[in-house]
């Protein structure tokens, strides 16, 4: 009965709180925007096909859509998220489904710079959003993601070093 749901909608929207903004404080993540640009950059590189299509490293198809300006839409996705500086190689091109599974439904993150470490081809197995997925990359990303990984080590490892010395 189209009356009686217009006025029980009616009543409902009656009776709906307020619209209320406040002022917070927040943490705003410095410089991300800036390496997200180059990590765009690099990463067109990286996964865009013979035909000219950028790719998503898990579907391995075309990106779903262009933006107005003409360039494939993709979701710049940090990697692995404990590094300690930003680096652009530290980044997926990922279609937007695949980002946010990556992002929120991401069952291998604890294990993912092992996995990584350990891969043999140039697919890294995971559980994305509870299904075993594979992460394709090109051997170039995976060398310069290794060389970010050991450099990030050895400067971790040289602050342990002067840390301890000093005590």
């Amino acid at each position: 009965n189209p009356e009686r749901r217009a006025e029980r909608v009616g009543g409902q929207a009656a009776a709906a709180p307020e619209r209320r903004t406040e002022e917070r404080t927040r943490s705003v993540s410095i410089g991300v925007e800036a390496v997200k640009q180059e990590a765009a950059q690099y990463l067109l590189g990286q996964y865009t096909n013979p035909d000219g299509e950028m790719i998503c490293q898990v579907c391995k198809g075309s990106l779903p859509f262009r933006l107005d300006d003409g360039t494939a839409y993709f979701e710049k996705v940090e990697f692995l998220v404990d590094l300690k500086k930003r680096h652009y190689q530290n980044y997926l091109a990922l279609c937007p489904n695949h980002g946010a599974m990556f992002q929120h439904a991401n069952g291998s993150s604890g294990s993912i710079r092992s996995l990584f470490l350990e891969m043999i081809n140039n697919e890294l197995n995971v559980v994305l959003a509870q299904r075993d997925m594979r992460i394709y990359f090109t051997k170039v990303h995976i060398a310069d993601l290794k060389a970010v990984i050991q450099a990030e080590n050895l400067g971790q490892s040289q602050t342990d070093t002067h840390t301890d010395s000093s005590q």
